[in-house]
């Protein structure tokens, strides 16, 4: 852009107009964008030639997908900025004006995401003492160096690097992305409509509504390739079929055929509903929930890619809370996988990451504190035998020393949850509540994975059923996956010490990390998204998040 031309137009947007850009956008970081382009003889970044340089188009795609949850709450002008992309030509008043609305708005992008302000379930109140993820007082990023960190990278040439550092660059992030992406066209398309509950439907059945359940399965990825291609002879931006009320119910077109009912247990089984074939009401149901609304957990989900380090560890365990699943993961591929049981809903799992340095095998069990008020002393009082017959031992503090202290020498009832100066402890053996093996990993919320007592749990559909921990469902073989490297400690010792009894700490050559996540939304190694409930309803979106911000 000339510079003399830039200048003017630049500086009415910067100066005069920097509270009306495009007519009606109020820049945010006026102070701080104003020098940076009187810097560069007011020359954009974001264009060249009139036209929107890659780096911008990312950062608009960034913005995009960052505020499919709740738009209204994140401050991009997006409404704007789209509008102004749509109708871009070689105006220089329209050119600068959409170069300062996507500056400002990267500022805005970056002061989110580089202060984890964009990461979800940072302050949970069943866990008031986990520390908050947000940066604040002198930890906080500032909106200068923010304009430093774009000025040098323009210096460099190197924005698009930039850019790419603001966003998770794990492959679930980007798989969820091209989801996202899948979700917002099939919401544009304007297709979308309910399906009544009245339809209930089996392989074999007719009906008018047929074709539209298959354009809906063919949209969500369920629908076998080239099914849709034998009724209208392609599959390009193929609309979908209104309801024709005098339709030929001979025809071809409206029966519930084998590949549809292919499709209706292909979208069951990414819902993790009962694998049917048949178009019932759960079935319904799912596929009612609006396109939009999808896309929103999906962004959400996105987000829960940030609280994850950059490097997940060559083999580390993630832990699916939504899934009530774990995997051991080793070169990217999973190398054990088994089921969990996980907090309940009084007291939800955290999100959280660490390294698993310890093992522990035939565990003892030291109740904490919250439990042992609220859960053991009440049955206690109740059946005086009921330490002996769990296998507590009562241990107190004395002159500096943990003592053993004997329980029926105690009037229990002489104590509530607020007034207990005796800790309980649970000898190794079957009626241990950890199991027979438990794994640590260092926090202030004494959260770690363990085996149980009640392995039948892990036959419940729902398995929010413990007190916060992870329990596991295949412990000794995770013990065996997790020594496998260290001298002595094969299957025989492992299964040995459990059966005698014989607790042993183990110290991991190899830390493990271990990432405790939440995704109610995931795209698998076969590339299928899954979407499970949100058990914790940590999905409720706050704000007024409207279709039209898709």
């Amino acid at each position: 852009m000339p510079p003399n031309v830039a200048q003017e137009h630049m500086e009415h947007w910067l100066i005069e107009g920097a509270r009306k850009v495009a007519g009606e956008v109020r820049l945010r970081h006026i102070r701080n964008v104003e020098p940076f382009y009187l810097k560069r003889n007011y020359q954009p970044i974001w264009l060249d030639s009139y036209q929107l340089r890659p780096e911008a188009l990312e950062l608009i795609e960034l913005l995009r997908e960052t505020s499919v949850d709740d738009w209204r709450n994140y401050g991009y002008s997006l409404e704007t900025l789209e509008r102004e992309m749509r109708r871009l030509t070689n105006l220089p008043e329209q050119a600068t004006a959409m170069e300062v609305l996507l500056t400002d708005a990267f500022v805005t992008y970056a002061e989110q995401a580089l202060n984890n302000e964009l990461i979800p379930n940072a302050d949970e109140n069943d866990h008031p003492t986990m520390r908050r993820v947000v940066l604040s007082g002198d930890d906080r990023i500032t909106e200068m160096q923010i304009i430093s960190l774009l000025q040098e990278s323009v210096r460099q040439n190197k924005l698009d690097e930039l850019l790419a550092q603001m966003a998770p660059q794990h492959e679930g992030y980007r798989r969820l992305r091209a989801e996202l992406k899948r979700y917002r066209e099939i919401d544009r398309s304007g297709g979308w409509r309910p399906i009544s509950h009245d339809l209930t439907l089996s392989a074999g059945d007719r009906h008018a509504d047929v074709p539209y359940l298959r354009w809906l399965l063919d949209q969500y990825g369920d629908l076998p390739s080239g099914t849709l291609s034998w009724f209208f002879g392609s599959e390009e931006n193929i609309p979908a079929p209104a309801r024709n009320p005098n339709a030929d119910l001979a025809q071809a077109e409206y029966l519930l055929d084998g590949p549809l009912r292919s499709a209706i247990i292909h979208f069951q089984k990414r819902h993790k509903l009962e694998q049917t074939g048949s178009l019932n009401k759960d079935t319904i149901d799912r596929l009612n929930i609006p396109p939009y609304q999808t896309a929103q957990r999906i962004a959400l989900n996105m987000k829960r890619w940030r609280q994850l380090p950059s490097d997940l560890g060559e083999r580390h365990i993630m832990v699916n809370m939504a899934d009530y699943s774990m995997q051991l993961v080793k070169s990217g591929a999973p190398e054990l996988e088994m089921k969990v049981i996980i907090g309940r809903l009084d007291r939800r799992t955290p999100v959280m990451t660490d390294l698993m340095r310890i093992i522990e095998v035939a565990p003892t069990w030291t109740v904490p504190p919250r439990i042992a008020g609220s859960y053991i002393l009440p049955n206690v009082k109740r059946n005086p035998d009921y330490l002996k017959q769990k296998g507590f031992d009562v241990m107190q503090w004395r002159n500096g020393a943990r003592v053993h202290v004997a329980a029926d020498e105690i009037n229990w009832h002489n104590y509530s949850a607020r007034n207990l100066p005796y800790t309980f402890v649970q000898r190794p053996g079957k009626l241990n509540a950890l199991g027979t093996v438990k794994f640590l990993f260092p926090n202030d919320q004494s959260i770690y994975l363990h085996d149980t007592s009640s392995p039948e749990l892990f036959d419940k559909e729902q398995r929010a059923l413990s007190s916060g921990c992870v329990r596991v469902e295949k412990p000794r073989l995770l013990a065996e996956k997790l020594l496998q490297s260290q001298d002595g400690w094969h299957r025989g010792r492992i299964d040995e010490a459990i059966d005698h009894n014989h607790t042993s700490r183990i110290r991991i050559k190899d830390p493990v990390p271990v990432h405790l996540m939440y995704w109610t939304t995931w795209v698998d190694d076969e590339g299928q998204l899954q979407i499970r409930d949100d058990v914790y309803q940590r999905d409720l979106i706050g704000g007024t998040a409207t279709h039209a911000s898709l």
